[in-house]
């Protein structure tokens, strides 16, 4: 769960330092190559281990974790899928009177998010639970 809300950590930056208004999916940690070499890499470490540890298997979940959250939020607000080549943004959200990021609160992938964050809050209690 650490790696599909990573890409957020942008939002402290933008309001603690940034603040500029804009939209903080054209931070660094909203570009899907990011994510996608840092799956590389782990993918990579996790072949060259052997399995002898669990970091490298943990970095690509993390990374996967990331990588899910740019699918995502493709649609609710624009991401740049081919940035640094080109920043044309996508999105699949259907534009509406709202700005996209009050958009986000409103739409169908607000109500799965929380679905899946319930669905992983009921699996870990009925885990725990089972455990006693």
């Amino acid at each position: 769960m650490a790696g599909a809300i990573a890409p957020d950590f942008d939002i402290l930056y933008d309001f603690l330092f940034d603040n500029s208004q804009g939209n903080h999916h054209e931070y660094f940690t909203h570009i899907p190559a990011f994510w996608l070499s840092l799956l590389l890499i782990s993918l990579l470490w996790l072949l060259l281990d052997k399995h002898s540890s669990p970091s490298p298997s943990s970095a690509v979940v993390f990374t996967l974790g990331g990588f899910i959250h740019m699918i995502l939020d493709t649609c609710t607000g624009p991401i740049f899928w081919l940035a640094p080549f080109s920043y044309t943004s996508y999105s699949w959200h259907s534009p509406n009177e709202y700005p996209w990021d009050v958009a986000y609160f409103v739409s169908w992938a607000f109500i799965l998010e929380l679905f899946i964050i319930w669905w992983a809050i009921f699996l870990f209690m009925k885990k725990k639970a089972s455990s006693l």
